[in-house]
Order: structure tokens, then C-alpha cells, then sequence
């Protein structure tokens, strides 16, 4: 079904990427692994990916416990 949203999206150039909750939490956790090394354009990339997964998992009303990774688990440049 399309919406004004869903137009409004197409029209920026943005495509449906249809995931499951665990997957799309996954990518909201998966920016705080980033090194603060790492290219402002790949820490930038991460930032609206995670917020768009947030924003995605919040519409649909599904709470998700924010993941903080040990110095350990975050990766490597």
C-alpha cells in the first residue's frame, strides 16, 4: 500500500529495506562499536543508520534496552 510517506521517501531516493526487529535493533546497537578513530564520514554513515533503525523500532512500538559495548567488543581500525 502506498503512502504520502512511502512517496515522500521514494522521492529522495530512498528504497524499503524490510528487516526483522532483531535485526534492525542489531544495526541500532552496532554505532557504538565504532572507534572514535574512526573517518568522520564511517562514524557520520553509522549515526543516521542507527537512528533510522531507532526511528523504524520506535513507529512499530518496540522497546529496545540500548547495548554499550566494553572497550573490547568495539572495532578495530
Amino acid at each position: 500500500m502506498k503512502t504520502k510517506e512511502s512517496d515522500e521517501e521514494q522521492e529522495k531516493g530512498r528504497l524499503a529495506f524490510w528487516l526483522d526487529p532483531t535485526d534492525i535493533e542489531f544495526l541500532a546497537n552496532e554505532w557504538r562499536k565504532i572507534p572514535d578513530d574512526a573517518p568522520d564520514q564511517v562514524k557520520e554513515a553509522w549515526g543516521r543508520i542507527a537512528f533510522r533503525a531507532s526511528s523504524a523500532l520506535h513507529k512499530a512500538g518496540i522497546k529496545v534496552e540500548p547495548k554499550f559495548p566494553e572497550d573490547h567488543e568495539k572495532y578495530k581500525i
